[in-house]
Formats: C-alpha cells, sequence, structure tokens
C-alpha cells in the first residue's frame, strides 16, 4: 500500500471502497495504520513500525459484524482510551480504533454492515 503502511493481500474480485488512518486498540496500548473497506470484508493493516512492535493485522467478513458505533473514552493513556472511539462488534468480539471523521467511518461501516454490496 505503501512505504510506511504494508500492503493487503486481496482477492482477485475484491477492490478498496474506503481507507482511513486508525489506530487500533491492541492490548493496552494502540496500534498506528489503516483500516480498509472491501466489498467483502473489513481489514487493519498495521504501519510498518508497529508492526515490528508487535502490531498485529486484523480482518473480518461483513457478514460477520454486528454493529458499529461509539466507545465512550475510558482513560487508557496509550490505548486510546482519552478520545471517543469507533467500536466494531463482530461474531469474535469488540474492536476499538481511533478514527477521523468518526462520524464518517461509522455510517460507512454501519451500510457495508447492512448491505454486503456496497
Amino acid at each position: 500500500m505503501g512505504l510506511w503502511i504494508g500492503s493487503l493481500a486481496l482477492n482477485a474480485t475484491e477492490n478498496v471502497v474506503w481507507q482511513r488512518l486508525a489506530n487500533r486498540t491492541q492490548g493496552g496500548r494502540a496500534v498506528g495504520g489503516r483500516l480498509h473497506l472491501t466489498e467483502t470484508r473489513l481489514l487493519f493493516v498495521p504501519n510498518h513500525l508497529d508492526a515490528i512492535m508487535g502490531g498485529k493485522r486484523w480482518e473480518v467478513h461483513l457478514t460477520q459484524l454486528r454493529a458499529v458505533g461509539r466507545q465512550s473514552p475510558d482513560g487508557g493513556l496509550f490505548s486510546g482510551g482519552l478520545r471517543t472511539r469507533l467500536r466494531v462488534d463482530t461474531d469474535a468480539g469488540t474492536e476499538l480504533f481511533v478514527i477521523d471523521p468518526i462520524d464518517e467511518a461509522i455510517a460507512v461501516l454501519d451500510a457495508a454492515r447492512t448491505d454486503t454490496r456496497i
């Protein structure tokens, strides 16, 4: 994808339809990277530095998205918890992202969740 963010492994018929820089809460810290939406999946790819420091890639199929919304600040100094975060509820659990603009992210992801044809 670029010099700072790792590349995506997309299927032959898959295209990125929306993407934003984001920090994903992973354990007690926020991992910098990019959140990508395709016709079928939501993926997070950490930047190269955070990947070296243990930042993990993450993905979910859109059929496994249950809800998107806001997570109120919880005071987590290094996890992004000083800000309102994007909350993504999936079949496997909840993921939190610091992302701007959050209202746009919620609208786009909620539309993708309810209409996987984007």
